[in-house]
């Protein structure tokens, strides 16, 4: 569907827009809206959300096989959620739409953001100097995803700045389910030199690519979409800001790519699925750390030894 992509609106209550939002990131969601408040790879809830007002959620799939069945599937999927059962939610038949009409939309609530004590993050419509030893990343909203503003965006690159700043930093990076590269971008600007950026979504390399061009991180940010497995080499550093199953289905490949003593982060986790990922993490030879939140989301932080 070259620049066409399929949204379905659903209506319902913000204090579930975030269970929503999960909920269709596991059947394959690009991205969502609350109603014109753009979020980002995983669906957070704005912190102005009311809990009690009903809110439009519109998600977005690039490719689907059934499009006619996809209504009854959501609604299905929403429908096998205990916390949902005496709610009432409507799902809209779905429609095709621009891939620049969703893009726009991004523009309405991003702006210059700062991560820990020397990142900042700023759209190309807002100029920032940087000062004090900070470091700035020029990226802008789009169809694939990562633009720092959501929670396990955020977590991942606080982690990823505590360990660049720390004694023997990581000399090599490599980042799973890259999207816009923001991850990568951020550990570059903040001193990684060498860094791969993995993605097998043609869309996400080539928005990453552009991005690393643009930031002039193009000699240490080498893009691929091969699949996990068949990358070579292994890091001081890899990071996976992907699903909680996601995860556990690729532990035994994120270990093959981790040095001993390499550290490993996860995220694109909800609270509620920390004990499953710690589960299918715990027969790997992983020193464990403690758990970072943030909203609805952990970041999980693990050592090889």
């Amino acid at each position: 569907m070259d620049n066409e992509w399929v949204v379905i609106e659903i209506d319902m209550p913000g204090r579930w827009v975030e269970l929503a939002g999960a909920v269709v990131a596991e059947l394959g969601a690009g991205g969502t809206v609350v109603e014109e408040r753009q979020l980002d790879t995983f669906v957070v809830p704005d912190e102005d959300l009311d809990p009690e007002k009903s809110y439009c959620l519109k998600v977005y799939f690039e490719e689907i096989a059934n499009i006619s069945s996809l209504k009854e599937t959501i609604e299905q999927e929403l429908a096998e959620l205990p916390a949902l059962l005496a709610e009432q939610f409507n799902v809209s038949e779905p429609k095709q739409v621009h891939m620049e009409d969703w893009a726009e939309n991004w523009k309405q609530n991003f702006s210059t953001m700062r991560i820990g004590s020397r990142l900042v993050i700023h759209p190309s419509w807002e100029d920032y100097q940087t000062e004090n030893g900070e470091v700035a990343i020029e990226i802008d909203p789009g169809m694939a995803f990562g633009t720092g503003t959501h929670g396990t965006t955020m977590l991942c690159l606080k982690t990823i700045a505590d360990l660049l700043a720390a004694d023997n930093p990581p000399s090599d990076m490599l980042d799973v389910g890259t999207g816009s590269g923001i991850l990568a971008l951020g550990a570059a600007a903040l001193g990684c030199p060498k860094i791969l950026a993995n993605d097998i979504d043609p869309l996400a390399c080539r928005v990453a690519t552009e991005n690393v061009v643009k930031n002039g991180y193009q000699d240490c940010i080498e893009i691929s979409s091969q699949p996990l497995e068949e990358l070579p080499g292994e890091y001081d550093l890899l990071v996976a800001n992907i699903l909680a199953e996601e995860n556990i289905r690729l532990k035994n490949d994120f270990l093959e790519h981790l040095r001993p003593g390499g550290w490993l982060v996860l995220s694109g986790i909800l609270r509620e699925k920390e004990s499953l990922v710690r589960q299918g993490f715990a027969d790997l030879p992983l020193e464990s750390y403690p758990t970072e939140f943030q909203d609805e989301w952990i970041c999980l932080l693990y050592r090889r030894k």
